[in-house]
């Protein structure tokens, strides 16, 4: 048996014998989102003090690329913690750059597949092709046998951390033009979504990603565990890659973060088949300062709008171990679970609608200040303080109720108001 065969074998069997071990312990689901707003923190850091862990374990839903120490600590006080592996999608990590190999350690398997000269993608002078944003390397995902490696390895990494799925980073075929077009002119433009190529066996790169990503998720999941491709906001209107139906549900980075609104309706209403089929969505956004109000009611308006059953949010400025009160607002279940398209959610051009239980959230992306009114006196959330969790375990915040029956919103932000101040 040669080398090749022989470390799959093993491989293979590791994972299924580890997975028949411990499948029970892993099985954690994901929580439902319909009656609350879920957070899910970005890498956290790995050194926190007891009251930080405490209040992770009580404040997010779960984290991504936490090693199984760190993982321990915050399942001590919330078994039900979510922890999500991270590994690169469609590329390999380039040999100075780090992951998570095995739940305890850092380390990268570049020594072992970089003797797989046919795993890597080659521009026509039969050079390997690296990003030129953090130089990692596009892999051939439609040679079968780094298909088969990618599976085994991945599962192997997740079964050894405990993790409940992968988070597959720098997913979307929409970079490749900003990435490695300087480096194989092939791809750039809109090619990677329209010009065939006889090294993914006549596919173009957005059909061989739906074949690869569908493959590496019916591996996955028969194991139990998911898979959550970083798509970005959606943004690029050539890119017609289904990321719909592929993958158990999608990472979306920079979502919501754009003032074009052909854009906004675009990325809003692909979004929405996602929801609709009740795919795990984790929506993440950046902030420029802790105290940008009005970005974070933006962000958090844009995902109530859409939010369905399993729908995640994040938006952070200086650290990811950050809370901002506005998390805390209890809305109830929105009237309406499933959205079928974003009209039903339109009331004038440009203002956005939905309806919860205990109050109503609106985006407005027109051009004008739009003027709404309502039947009787409502209470407009103002939140106030946020940002970075001491190690005390504590965070300076509060939320304001501002008594009105109308309201002027600006274009480019969003606005949730209740019909009562909760009790507590």
């Amino acid at each position: 048996m040669k080398h090749f065969d022989k470390l799959f074998f093993i491989i293979s069997l590791s994972v299924f014998v580890f997975f028949s071990l411990s499948r029970a312990q892993n099985r954690i689901l994901f929580p439902e989102t319909l009656e609350e707003i879920a957070i899910f923190a970005d890498q956290l850091p790995s050194r926190m003090s007891k009251a930080q862990i405490i209040f992770a374990a009580n404040h997010y839903i779960g984290s991504q690329k936490l090693t199984l120490d760190v993982t321990e600590q915050i399942r001590h006080y919330n078994p039900n913690f979510i922890v999500l592996h991270y590994h690169l999608a469609i590329w390999q990590q380039q040999p100075d750059r780090k992951f998570i190999i095995d739940g305890k350690h850092w380390g990268n398997d570049w020594p072992f597949v970089s003797k797989h000269e046919d795993w890597f993608w080659h521009n026509q002078k039969g050079k390997r092709v690296r990003s030129r944003i953090d130089g990692k390397y596009l892999m051939n995902i439609m040679n079968p046998q780094f298909r088969k490696y990618w599976k085994t390895s991945i599962a192997h990494q997740i079964l050894a951390g405990k993790y409940q799925g992968v988070f597959l980073d720098s997913a979307s075929p929409s970079l490749l033009p900003w990435e490695v077009a300087f480096s194989d002119p092939r791809l750039a433009k809109d090619a990677a979504c329209h010009r065939q190529f006889k090294e993914l066996n006549g596919f173009t790169w957005c059909k061989a990603y739906e074949y690869f990503m569908k493959d590496l998720t019916d591996f996955l999941e028969a194991l139990g565990f998911t898979t959550l491709p970083n798509i970005g906001a959606l943004f690029t209107t050539w890119d017609v890659t289904d990321y719909y139906t592929t993958a158990s549900g999608a990472f979306m980075e920079g979502a919501f973060d754009t003032q074009n609104r052909t854009d906004w309706r675009m990325s809003m209403e692909r979004t929405l088949l996602l929801i609709r089929q009740d795919k795990i969505v984790i929506f993440q956004s950046y902030l420029d300062q802790d105290l940008n109000y009005q970005k974070r009611l933006y962000f958090l308006s844009c995902y109530l709008l859409v939010k369905g059953k399993y729908s995640y949010l994040n938006y952070f400025a200086r650290t990811t171990l950050s809370w901002y009160p506005e998390w805390k607002i209890d809305l109830g279940r929105p009237l309406k679970v499933k959205l079928e398209n974003l009209e039903q959610l339109k009331i004038k051009k440009g203002l956005y609608h939905r309806l919860y239980e205990k109050g109503e959230v609106f985006v407005n992306i027109g051009p004008v200040s739009r003027k709404i009114k309502f039947p009787k006196e409502v209470y407009q959330i103002i939140p106030s303080g946020g940002g970075p969790v001491n190690k005390e375990g504590q965070v300076i915040c509060e939320i304001r109720y501002q008594k009105t029956n109308h309201i002027n919103l600006p274009p480019w932000q969003g606005l949730i108001v209740l019909y009562k101040i909760p009790e507590n």
